[in-house]
């Protein structure tokens, strides 16, 4: 995903939206700069709560569109396994990304954005923000599997597979779901 991300709601349009008839819904947004949405989602993170900003860019296609609403979570306790979604800054690049964990070794972790034929190769643990729980789009909750349920570890287990075999499963499971 690209670097261009925006925060839902500032701390300056509070005041604002607070004047705004609260049935209406305030979608007015800020870019921010990755140093400042790092700190920003570090700062967050800390207090053990979660932050939601809109993806920008076509790597993690489909499952993460470019306008999506992502919900990216702390890391906590939580083991980061094969298939999850997670934010990191960049080792080579002051970008922060949203791509898939494919491998794991000792504290390296192996990513590659969904729609992309490169991997971004092996980070360091320690450059992880978070990992995504939600994600939005046009105001509706897209399917995100849940890692303690069967069909979702199942789900994540398969989805790396090869982009072609993954579009098949994606299409499957909304299937079934339906």
């Amino acid at each position: 995903m690209a670097d261009n991300y925006t925060n839902d709601k500032s701390d300056a349009d509070e005041t604002r939206a607070n004047d705004m008839d609260k049935s209406e819904h305030w979608k007015e947004s800020i870019p921010l700069s990755v140093p400042v949405l790092v700190e920003l989602i570090n700062a967050i993170h800390e207090i053990g709560a979660s932050v939601r900003f809109q993806a920008r860019g076509s790597s993690m296609i489909p499952a993460i569109r470019d306008g999506d609403v992502i919900t990216l979570s702390p890391l906590g306790e939580k083991i980061l396994r094969r298939g999850d979604v997670i934010a990191f800054r960049h080792p080579q690049h002051s970008r922060m990304l949203v791509h898939r964990m494919l491998r794991k070794k000792n504290n390296l972790i192996f990513v590659q954005g969904d729609n992309l034929y490169v991997a971004d190769g092996w980070i360091a643990e320690n450059r992880i923000l978070g990992i995504v729980s939600r994600v939005e789009r046009k105001g509706k909750s897209v399917y995100w599997p849940d890692r303690n349920r069967l069909w979702g570890r199942l789900f994540f287990r398969l989805y790396t597979l090869w982009p072609p075999v993954r579009r098949r499963i994606s299409r499957g499971y909304r299937f079934l779901k339906k």
